[in-house]
């Protein structure tokens, strides 16, 4: 077995993005769209017995109690902040004793949504180990992250870890380049960070496996979606399962704070 680690990584949030491009969604069709992603992608990571780490929202959470307490037996939980749009100083406190009531486990880790920066203080206050909040790369209209780090680090009593991107020119492991990147030259990057870096960390969401059209959504974000983009996923998988072990960011962020 492969020493390297696959940290496979979902933002399970409601589907607001359509309100990014002036549309608007009723906030229960913003829950189901992400609950319909969620029905569809549970049966591969199972099939294939992949453990994974779901960063949600306390807001989806509290939407959908049955099925995030469900995913939790799995996978791991994680905070995705109290709701996907706006922030207050309270919101990773209060979202993780929301989403451990729910699950009644421990909750570990923290992602802020959109990756907005947030101060280490509040995290170490309530209780994290790590932070996941940083995307190390260029992303046009949101922020330029190219001097950040690019490997996991610790920070006072937080471990960092970013998601990866390549060496040199800071390819990135996310949905985005998922989607708009032809699948050899996705591979070969990821062949490539892995080999470097000991560790490949992606990120995606549970809304992309649902049908997306309908939604006014760019090309770029919508395209593929639903069952193509699960066949490319699942194909994917198959292809980093035989180079690394799956692993929570949690199980990572232990054996990373012991060593």
């Amino acid at each position: 077995m492969s020493a390297a680690r696959a940290l496979l990584s979902f933002d399970l949030e409601e589907f607001d993005i359509p309100m990014e491009f002036g549309r608007t969604l009723p906030e229960g069709e913003q829950i189901e769209v992400a609950l319909v992603g969620l029905r569809r992608l549970m049966p591969l990571l199972a099939d294939r017995k992949i453990v994974s780490t779901f960063f949600s929202t306390a807001f989806f959470a509290m939407k959908a109690p049955e099925e995030v307490r469900a995913l939790g037996l799995t996978q791991e939980i994680a905070s995705h902040g109290f709701a996907h749009t706006g922030f207050t100083p309270s919101d990773p406190d209060r979202s993780k004793r929301v989403l451990e009531e729910i699950t009644g486990k421990r909750v570990y880790g923290y992602r802020s949504p959109r990756f907005r920066p947030v101060a280490d203080q509040l995290l170490q206050n309530a209780g994290y180990l790590y932070n996941s909040s940083e995307n190390p790369t260029f992303l046009p209209g949101r922020y330029c992250r190219f001097f950040a780090p690019r490997k996991a680090y610790r920070k006072g009593e937080l471990l960092q870890i970013p998601v990866s991107v390549s060496p040199w020119i800071r390819f990135p492991f996310f949905w985005l380049a998922f989607k708009n990147t032809p699948a050899p030259l996705f591979r070969a990057a990821a062949a490539w960070t892995l080999a470097e870096s000991g560790y490949l960390h992606l990120v995606f969401h549970p809304w992309e496996f649902a049908d997306l059209g309908g939604y006014g959504l760019p090309r770029w974000i919508s395209s593929p979606c639903g069952g193509e983009l699960l066949d490319r996923f699942a194909s994917f998988l198959d292809w980093l399962g035989a180079r690394a072990r799956f692993t929570t960011l949690a199980d990572f962020a232990t054996a990373f704070l012991v060593r």
